[in-house]
């Protein structure tokens, strides 16, 4: 519901190799249609046929432009990227560099060791076969330079041919070197970091495994006690009716009282562990569960809290207890947000409707996202002294089950802004 797109320049590292090898294809192409267009006015003047070039130059940097905007479609869209898509990227840039230096005086061009720069790509980016494939088209281009150009006319210049030719020489190696190294480096960067990404998703996994499985023992330890549970409580009731003095009378109802204590230990054992099974699914209100959540929330704090209904009732189907007690989970942090950040800005909750999904924002004034916000909602992350970190889980958990989701952000002004949503009926 809420997606991040790729902007023209910044990508996330956090994307396939295949995406990163492209990413940085994108970022290199921007650099090369600078300096392409840059080069065009400088040897404006040193052209055979500038009225007939300039055109053809422009079409091939025209080109290049669509070619970017359409690998940057293809990442926005996340769709996966084969090898012979990169391999057919780096032909149509070597096909437009050659076709530069046909018209910009061939082999002559000082700028023809710029052909390294994608041999260099294509060892990093594609398999030796399709590697040994581009740097057979980069040879064949290269020597196409060698019979086929248009010569550039360096006597024109007031510098004069041999001086052009060593500026040429010395601009064209360090751009080639710098290109080189940047992409090298950058994409090494970039693995490494996506590595760690990797390293952090595995730990997470094996925390959440972990919780799992200690879910799945309270769950079935819940289970396994409802059933003598109950079967004590009748026994109870049975003798409450047989003996129907004070004392007994009393006694039975302390039993019973207790009794209905741990059953509501027992389905809490089963909230906590996921099982939507332990309130049951429900066909209600959005509305009246939030307004319920509140009521219940509201006798145990002095917080101030605002509700802004958008009327339209919408309709969901969700386990009641779980949810509330999801809800109140949520009001409760952003109480203690606000608490530490010395906050007594009333909490809003606000419910709405976006497309097919009913909306809660719960907004705060509190001290706001930790560092690591990519962690909220992890089980047994918490940055509380005495927190167990499953909280917000159990309502990312909640959201889950019933097709929805649970995000945070930072809240502009200060605090927190958290946004939970459900599938409406």
């Amino acid at each position: 519901m809420f997606d991040r797109r790729y902007s023209l320049w910044r990508f996330p590292e956090d994307i396939s190799e295949e995406q990163i090898w492209l990413s940085w294809l994108v970022r290199l192409r921007w650099v090369a249609i600078l300096a392409q267009s840059v080069t065009v006015a400088f040897t404006f003047g040193l052209l055979s046929y500038p009225a007939q070039t300039i055109p053809a130059l422009g079409v091939l940097i025209v080109i290049l432009i669509i070619a970017n905007f359409w690998a940057i479609r293809t990442l926005n869209q996340q769709r996966p990227i084969r090898e012979s898509a990169l391999l057919g990227q780096l032909g149509l840039d070597v096909s437009v560099l050659t076709g530069f230096f046909v018209l910009c005086g061939g082999h002559h061009n000082p700028f023809t060791p710029l052909f390294l720069v994608h041999i260099a790509m294509g060892a990093v980016m594609l398999t030796p076969r399709k590697a040994t494939v581009l740097s057979v088209i980069v040879s064949l281009c290269y020597l196409l330079t060698h019979s086929v150009y248009l010569p550039l006319h360096l006597s024109r210049h007031s510098l004069g041919s041999e001086a052009l030719q060593r500026i040429g020489d010395v601009t064209a190696f360090t751009i080639t070197t710098t290109a080189i190294t940047v992409f090298v480096a950058g994409l090494a960067w970039s693995l490494q970091h996506r590595k760690q990404q990797l390293l952090d998703q595995r730990e997470r996994t094996a925390r959440t495994d972990r919780l799992r499985s200690v879910g799945t023992m309270a769950a079935g330890a819940a289970h396994e006690l409802n059933t003598p549970l109950s079967t004590m409580g009748l026994r109870t009731m049975r003798l409450q009716r047989r003996h129907q003095d004070p004392d007994s009378v009393r006694d039975a109802e302390v039993i019973l009282e207790q009794l209905q204590r741990c059953t509501r230990i027992v389905d809490q054992l089963l909230i906590s562990a996921g099982d939507p099974s332990a309130s049951g699914l429900e066909r209600t209100s959005l509305a009246d569960l939030v307004r319920q959540g509140v009521a219940l929330w509201s006798k145990s704090t002095q917080m101030r809290i605002t509700v802004d209904d958008d009327r339209q009732e919408t309709q969901v189907e969700l386990p009641r207890v779980a949810f509330i007690q999801a809800f109140i989970n949520l009001l409760e942090n952003a109480r203690q947000a606000q608490e530490v950040a010395a906050s007594n800005t009333p909490i809003i909750v606000r419910l709405s409707t976006r497309d097919q999904y009913g909306v809660i924002e719960i907004l705060d004034r509190g001290c706001g996202l930790p560092d690591a916000a990519d962690q909220v909602g992890t089980p047994f992350f918490t940055t509380k002294v005495n927190g167990t970190g499953l909280g917000v889980f159990v309502a990312q958990t909640v959201a889950d089950g019933a097709g929805g989701g649970l995000q945070y952000n930072r809240r502009e002004g200060g605090g927190t802004h958290a946004t939970w949503w459900f599938p409406r009926l």
